[in-house]
């Protein structure tokens, strides 16, 4: 019994180093169903933005990123339709909260050069003061960003904010503070 199993065992060894050909699996190729109609790209947006918004207390990032994703598609392929513009500032309000600021400046300059006029523009032009400014650290440009803001939007409600931050842009916490004391102290 010992001998027939060493011959077995031989036989098998002699068959699976004898053969120089690749054992081939009959696999189907997964298909991926692509995305190609207005009604599906709006439909991505719709199902992540629910799986996003589905629970208030814990962030997706996942869900988060698939909802990018989905309005950067609609985007580039529906840029004729005016919801689009929405979809770009909601994409760079999204990317900013990924923490990618330069896809969401790109998405707020795109809003601003595409349709200078619409009605999210201002708020367009402040995340991108905000991003330039707290994310990147770059605190001269966003004060000239924060300039602009007050010059094209100077009734707008967030003027007096865009003032408050050239004021603090670039100060260290504590400095603030003790400017804010100060202030309060002499009045």
């Amino acid at each position: 019994m010992k001998n027939l199993a060493v011959l077995v065992f031989g036989s098998m060894l002699l068959i699976a180093c004898g053969s120089n050909e690749e054992i081939k699996v009959d696999e189907a190729p997964v298909e991926e169903n692509p995305i190609d109609t207005y009604e599906e790209r709006a439909g991505e947006i719709d199902k992540y933005t629910q799986l996003l918004f589905a629970d208030s207390l814990n962030f997706n990032q996942d869900y988060a990123e698939k909802l990018l994703a989905a309005y950067q598609e609609f985007i580039k392929h529906e840029s004729f339709d005016t919801i689009s513009l929405t979809y770009e500032f909601k994409a760079g309000e999204l990317a900013k909260a990924l923490n990618k600021p330069h896809v969401a400046i790109k998405h707020f300059n795109n809003l601003m050069d595409r349709r200078p006029t619409h009605r999210l523009v201002p708020m367009a032009l402040f995340y991108k003061a905000m991003i330039v400014g707290d994310m990147l650290g770059e605190h001269e440009n966003a004060k000239v960003f924060y300039q602009e803001f007050i010059e094209k939007y100077p009734d707008h409600p967030f003027a007096e904010s865009a003032k408050a931050s050239i004021a603090i842009e670039g100060k260290d916490l504590n400095e603030v503070i003790k400017e804010f004391e100060a202030k309060n102290a002499n009045s």
